[in-house]
């Protein structure tokens, strides 16, 4: 079993700095359980990297993109790498804790609870804009029928990189023009006590995720956007959410035999005997804590590679290798999804709304499913 999790723990590492890579691509690969549990959740602890430092996020850290963008801006590189692990790490624990009451939650589930729930988080970002409401409809009307256009008629092979990667990442990048990253310091040291709370609230949103198919954990932490006024809070949730999210979907695996991400159908695939509970548990919190260990000089050889770069160019360069990874990924087609995701993203930047209301690309195809 530990050669297993060490070959898992580097696979997922690989995987988790790749820009373009997402979890859900993984499914087609084979192994056992516990090798995939291990490459699986060190991905969620890693992907955070190239969202952040290269502006390349998926549905699950879509959101996080914006304010980790603004810490680097703040030569905070080094706090942001801290706060990504030390939240996916601490999320791990508290969904260890959770496992059990989790796994009646599983057990009861019914999926037409799920399209309730989505309507009302639909409800609640666009009434939550305040005088704003109009305009985060829109948006999330755009957006909404874009990700229904790109789910569920186009059949692309990376319907979702093209979907967040236009409507989170790119309009970073062009903003990002005009700016300039001061050099990552040192700096402040995060304080643990100060991002349980986020990290407890997180992991309780990544749990409710877990159980609805198509609600990612970015949907789930726009739940609590406006109850969170530190950046560092939000941030947390995001992250912690990411990794619980995963993590419980594994738990209704092995509870309910329900396949809620692309690592768990590849466990399925592969036929692999559904280990005990305290077997899981150990070997999560083995694969957590190395991910943890190795996660930090990773984080900071990355940072330290994207900083020789001068910035505008490195974001010119970027932007130009999204737009070839589209192009390679699915052709005109896909570039014309992306460059369409990017107008609606930068639209509600000029409109100055929240770019939660973007999520319309996935809670409108749940809705109509």
């Amino acid at each position: 079993m530990l050669g297993e999790l060490l070959e898992g723990t580097l696979l997922g590492i690989f995987t988790g700095i790749t820009p373009g890579i997402h979890v859900n691509t993984l499914a087609k690969l084979s192994g056992s359980f516990f090798f995939l549990l291990a490459m699986g959740l060190t991905h969620t602890f890693i992907d955070a990297f190239p969202s952040a430092f290269l502006g390349v996020p998926d549905e699950e850290t879509a959101f996080s993109v914006l304010p980790a963008h603004r810490m680097i801006l703040r030569g905070k590189g080094n706090l942001l790498i801290e706060l990504a692990l030390w939240s996916s790490f601490l999320a791990v624990v508290v969904s260890i804790i959770l496992w059990k009451p989790y796994t009646l939650l599983a057990e009861l589930y019914r999926p037409r609870i799920g399209k309730y729930l989505v309507f009302l988080i639909a409800v609640f970002l666009i009434l939550s804009a305040g005088r704003k409401a109009p305009k985060a409809l829109l948006i999330f009307v755009l957006s909404g029928i874009l990700g229904y256009t790109a789910l569920e008629r186009l059949f692309l092979n990376e319907p979702y990189y093209h979907l967040f990667t236009g409507l989170f990442g790119v309009p970073i990048l062009m903003s990002s023009f005009r700016e300039k990253a001061p050099p990552q310091g040192k700096g402040e040291r995060l304080e643990l006590k100060g991002i349980l709370g986020p990290v407890v609230l997180g992991s309780i949103l990544g749990m409710f995720s877990s159980l609805i198919p198509a609600l990612t954990a970015s949907i789930a932490a726009s739940m609590v956007v406006p109850l969170l006024k530190k950046e560092r809070d939000f941030l947390s949730v995001v992250y912690s959410v990411n990794t619980s999210n995963f993590l419980f979907g594994v738990f209704n695996y092995m509870a309910t035999g329900r396949e809620r991400n692309g690592v768990v159908v590849a466990m399925a695939n592969s036929n692999s005997a559904v280990p005990d509970y305290i077997s899981v548990a150990m070997a999560t919190l083995f694969v957590g804590s190395l991910a943890l260990l190795i996660g930090l000089p990773i984080g900071q050889a990355f940072m330290k590679a994207v900083g020789r770069i001068p910035y505008k160019p490195l974001n010119r360069t970027i932007l130009a290798a999204l737009l070839g990874l589209s192009w390679y990924f699915d052709g005109i087609i896909g570039l014309w999804v992306l460059l369409t995701a990017s107008g609606i993203g930068y639209l509600a930047g000029l409109l100055k709304v929240r770019r939660t209301n973007c999520m319309g690309v996935l809670i409108v195809p749940i809705l109509a499913g």
